[in-house]
Formats: structure tokens, C-alpha cells, sequence
């Protein structure tokens, strides 16, 4: 068996338990990242809603485990651990390679649904990705790259011996965001919620603009300030809205 798939506590993180809750937020992190990016909001949250964060493998408690390289077996894993671990009712949030890996496990047709999906910073699966990709590069220009595309790294980057150990992991991550499209993507099967930062050059205006038509349940679409990190670096703007969307589940 994948040691990837196993274990109750490898795939999801509650910051602040709520058996009772009314409805669980589950959040897909961006490239490179863990549950750790959702932690300061499970206080911030509504008292009736659960912060779930998902842990992916090859970070955070999961560090030994080789980080997953196509799109398939990461789907495939994330959905099964979702239907076994995370009582419904849900919505499921992801963020830039998470909003990706949002639409990919909702799409599959198996397993429960969510009550709807928020997709922050990433565009529609046919559109062709706006920056030149970068998980090729030589090690030096990649981190180059990496440190200014992603703020929230530059700590990680800073540390050669971290970097070291985590460079496997970034790069398996950015390839699969930035080889991921589908020429006939598949509609979601429920309600979208769209968020983009108004500076996003990783996902402008007309290509988050383009899930409108993947969207047949409904698509409700929010700009705030910033730029690709605005979840993090306008975080009460984006954590308004947000608690506005949740409310409507």
C-alpha cells in the first residue's frame, strides 16, 4: 500500500476542533505549503464553521513521504482520505495548485459532494497559463524565480540546508500546477465562488473570469487587493468575504 494514503492524521489538520459545527471549511494549500497556511484562520472563522487544513505529503508531518508527481494518483488519494476523514456537510477551499486540486476531485464524479467550491487565484482550466513555467530550471534561477513569485518562501529559501530537503517537494508541486489543463475540462457539479487578487499576474482577470463557463450550479466572483498572496497579505478583506460566502452554505 502507498504510505501516502494511510492514516487518519497524515491528511487533515483542525487548528480548533468543532465536533458540532454546522459546516467544515476544508482548505487545499498552494504550491509548496501545508496546513500551516490556514492556521491563523480557524479563530477567525465563524463559531459554526471548522477550519479543516489538508496536509499534503512531502511537508510538515509528512516530510518523509514522496510528494505526489501526476495529477490522477494526487486526486485519487486526496478524494478517498476526503470521503473517509471529513464528516459532510463541507466546503472545500483551495488556493492557486489547491483551487486546482479543488476542481480535479470534484470533477471525478465519486464521493460525496461538497455544498460548494471556493477557488482562489487560479485560472480556468483551458486557459493557457500567463508566466513562462519555471519547474524546470536550473537550481539557482529556480529559487530566483521561486523567491519572487512566492513571497511566503523566502524564509525557506533563505536556508540552503532546508531548501536542500524541500526542493523535491517545490518542484513536484510548480510542475504539476504548471502543466495542468484540460482542452475539454468538465463542469462542476455545484455552486463556485471565485476570488483573485487585483494584482494576480499568476491568474489575471480573464482567466479566472473564464470558469463562467464551467460554472452551470452558479458563480459568484470576488476581487480584493493584492497580488497572488492576497488571501494572506489582505487577510480581513478576504476573510470578510469569505465568512460571506460560508454563510450561504
Amino acid at each position: 500500500a502507498d504510505v501516502r494514503s494511510a492514516g487518519p492524521g497524515r491528511w487533515f489538520h483542525r487548528p480548533a476542533p468543532r465536533p458540532a459545527a454546522r459546516l467544515r471549511l476544508v482548505c487545499v494549500p498552494h504550491a509548496g505549503a501545508g496546513a500551516a497556511a490556514y492556521g491563523a484562520w480557524g479563530d477567525r472563522l465563524p463559531a459554526d464553521v471548522e477550519l479543516v487544513g489538508v496536509r499534503l505529503p512531502g511537508r510538515e508531518n509528512r516530510l518523509r513521504e514522496p510528494p505526489f508527481r501526476d495529477w490522477p494518483s494526487l486526486t485519487g488519494a486526496f478524494a478517498g482520505a476526503l470521503d473517509d476523514q471529513v464528516r459532510p456537510p463541507y466546503v472545500l477551499f483551495g488556493h492557486s495548485m489547491g483551487a486546482m486540486l479543488v476542481y480535479e476531485t470534484v470533477v471525478r464524479g465519486t464521493g460525496r459532494r461538497p455544498e460548494r467550491v471556493i477557488l482562489s487565484g487560479c485560472r480556468a482550466p483551458a486557459v493557457r497559463r500567463a508566466l513562462p513555467a519555471i519547474h524546470g530550471l536550473p537550481d539557482e534561477r529556480f529559487r530566483e524565480e521561486l523567491g519572487r513569485l512566492a513571497g511566503t518562501l523566502r524564509e525557506v529559501l533563505a536556508d540552503p540546508r532546508l531548501m536542500a530537503v524541500l526542493e523535491p517537494m517545490l518542484r513536484a508541486d510548480i510542475r504539476l500546477a504548471e502543466t495542468w489543463s484540460h482542452r475539454n475540462p468538465p463542469p462542476v457539479p455545484v455552486p463556485v465562488t471565485t476570488f483573485r487578487g487585483a494584482d494576480d499576474e499568476v491568474a489575471p482577470a480573464e482567466a479566472v473570469a473564464a470558469w463562467r463557463t464551467l460554472a452551470p450550479h452558479g458563480i459568484r466572483s470576488h476581487r480584493v487587493p493584492g497580488g497572488h498572496f492576497c488571501l494572506h497579505d489582505h487577510a480581513p478583506e478576504f476573510l470578510r468575504l469569505l465568512t460571506r460566502e460560508l454563510s450561504l452554505c
